[in-house]
């Protein structure tokens, strides 16, 4: 099955799969056509980014430009897991991901889909499973229609607790929390001295 999804994903294609923290839509993100259809199938705005998964460390590097010291401190404290960071994005991803300058990355905690990328040899965009605005799906019996109908490729992984990633800026040795999930009162508590306050 690994091989077929692979097989799917460099031929451009989307695929619904699950991934730590939900089912996502999943595709080769330095494919534009390919990102450009899951703005199409969810009806998602172009300003609304999407978030990269990577394999590794080596494969963020290709991908995104600088890395300051903190952020490799944060990296190394809470990757793989459910912490996206925004990064500068190069000329190598797709420049549909985001409509600025950045791009939100994670690795992932699940081996198999860190095992997938790197099968890939190339980050992938997965975002949720769901027309924007609906509710998160943590199983694929709640895939709606419209996207089994878009997405023909589904992948089962049973039931999945949804636990959205939280989001991350590093500027000027400061840390902004711009989304706060899970991982947001361990940041604070562990990098309290750069944590910017409004």
């Amino acid at each position: 099955m690994e091989s077929e999804i692979i097989a799917k994903i460099l031929a451009g294609q989307l695929v619904i799969m699950p991934t730590d923290t939900t089912y996502g839509i999943i595709c080769d993100a330095t494919n534009d056509a390919a990102v450009k259809k899951v703005y199409e199938v969810k009806r998602r705005e172009y300003t609304k980014p999407l978030i990269i998964l990577v394999s590794d460390e080596v494969m963020l590097n290709q991908y995104v430009k600088k890395i300051s010291p903190l952020t490799q401190k944060i990296m190394q404290k809470y990757w793989p897991g459910p912490l996206s960071i925004l990064f500068l994005k190069n000329e190598h991803l797709s420049k549909f991901v985001s409509a600025n300058e950045y791009v939100a990355v994670r690795i992932p905690k699940d081996e198999t889909l860190r095992k997938l990328i790197a099968h890939l040899n190339r980050p992938i965009v997965a975002t949720s499973a769901n027309i924007s605005g609906d509710e998160v799906i943590t199983t694929v019996n709640e895939v709606s229609e419209e996207l089994k109908k878009a997405i023909p490729t589904i992948v089962d992984g049973g039931i999945l607790t949804s636990v959205p990633s939280t989001l991350i800026k590093v500027e000027k040795e400061e840390i902004t929390i711009l989304r706060a999930e899970l991982l947001a009162e361990n940041i604070k508590h562990d990098f309290q001295d750069y944590i910017k306050t409004k």
